[in-house]
């Protein structure tokens, strides 16, 4: 235990075991430290990791809580992007990219806490609305946590949705900004390198497991619309 990725996966296993069910009080950093033989600064990372994911809730005086939200057993109703287009009135067209099994970026490995050395299976795939480019999209899935899986499921039927078919989703989280498109993505969305395009990063959870890592891209002008 003298890594906090250690430290932290370890708090993951007794959170899925139950050993701390949701909503129970976690012990304090330095009861951690005395029980895992390691720094209290190694715990304190390992812990804003959790938090950060929301698999934790941390509150100053109170102590640190294992968050409620992971008992929920109902699924999950995630975005579907044939909706989103044919919502605008126009034609849906899915292409698959490419299927890899591969080091995740930085990003993706800090999602799913994955340790040094993990992979992670990463999907690309694009979405057209009229023949014209909608969104194309990185997601990255954690084999480790999910039923098995080939690039014969993707084919046909985008990353979110088998997800949706086949994993007991409870919650997720996402972000909005925008960023410099490149590579890949510029190509796909049709449009230069650094133009500003609208990106929306999600986590997907079953219980205390993050199980995918997706960041949406769209192009310029592209209106987001919420109702409730």
């Amino acid at each position: 235990m003298n890594t906090w990725q250690s430290v932290r996966a370890e708090v993951l296993e007794r959170i899925r075991s139950r050993e701390w069910p949701p909503g129970e009080l976690i012990p304090t950093e330095q009861e951690l430290a005395h029980q895992l033989g390691c720094a209290r600064a190694t715990v304190n990372r390992a812990l804003r990791e959790l938090a950060d994911s929301g698999i934790i809730e941390r509150r100053r005086k109170v102590g640190t809580r294992v968050s409620a939200t992971h008992s929920r057993r109902t699924r999950l109703e995630i975005p579907v992007m044939r909706q989103e287009i044919e919502a605008l009135g126009a034609s849906y067209a899915y292409r698959l990219l490419s299927v890899e099994l591969r080091p995740p970026s930085e990003l993706a490995q800090r999602a799913l806490q994955l340790g040094p050395g993990g992979q992670a299976t990463q999907v690309k795939a694009q979405y057209l609305a009229n023949g014209k480019p909608h969104c194309c999209e990185v997601i990255w899935l954690n084999p480790l946590a999910l039923p098995a899986f080939s690039r014969a499921d993707f084919e046909e039927l985008p990353a979110h949705e088998w997800l949706a078919r086949n994993v007991a989703l409870t919650h997720g989280r996402f972000s909005i900004l925008a960023e410099g498109a490149s590579g890949d993505c510029a190509r796909n969305l049709q449009v230069a390198d650094g133009t500003p395009v609208l990106t929306i990063e999600r986590i997907n959870w079953s219980d205390a497991t993050p199980v995918s890592f997706a960041r949406q891209f769209y192009p310029p002008e592209h209106r987001l619309i919420s109702e409730d």
